[in-house]
C-alpha cells in the first residue's frame, strides 16, 4: 500500500513539472507583442533672433543657420516649462520644439519651448598639469 502511495506522489509530481514549461512557453507568446516603438517628431531649436507678432513667424537663429518656425493656434507653447502665449516669445531668449518640417526648410510648429534661462557656456578645454611628469 505504501509504495502505491508512494508512486502516486511521484507521478503527480512528474506532471506538475511537465505542465509548468506548456504553461510558460504559452504565457511568453502572448506577453512579447509589445507596441512597436514611437517615432520622435522632427525637432527645431536655436536663439529667437526676430518675432513678427502678426504672422506668428519666429527667425531662430540655429546652428546651421537661420530658422523660420510658424507658430498656430494649435501649437502648444511654453515658457520656462510653464504654459505661455506666443506673444512670451522676445528676441534673444531660446525657443525649441517639434512640428513638421516644410519643403521650403520653414517649420509649422506642434510644440513650442521658450526658455529663459541661459544658455552653457562652451566647455573648457581640459589642460595639462602644470609641472611635467611627476613621479
Amino acid at each position: 500500500m505504501k509504495s502505491i502511495t508512494k508512486l502516486s506522489l511521484v507521478l503527480l509530481t512528474a506532471m506538475a513539472f511537465a505542465a509548468l514549461p506548456a504553461k510558460a512557453q504559452s504565457d511568453s507568446t502572448t506577453t512579447n507583442t509589445a507596441p512597436a516603438p514611437r517615432m520622435r517628431a522632427p525637432t527645431f531649436s536655436g536663439t529667437i533672433k526676430a518675432v513678427d507678432a502678426t504672422g506668428m513667424i519666429l527667425t531662430l537663429k540655429g546652428r546651421t543657420g537661420d530658422v523660420t518656425v510658424k507658430v498656430t493656434s494649435d501649437t502648444k507653447v511654453t515658457k520656462d516649462r510653464e504654459p505661455a502665449v506666443f506673444a512670451d516669445a522676445k528676441e534673444g531668449l531660446r525657443a525649441s520644439g517639434s512640428g513638421k518640417k516644410q519643403d521650403d526648410g520653414s517649420w509649422i510648429a506642434t510644440t513650442l519651448r521658450i526658455s529663459t534661462r541661459p544658455q552653457r557656456p562652451p566647455a573648457a578645454p581640459a589642460t595639462p598639469p602644470a609641472g611635467g611628469d611627476q613621479k
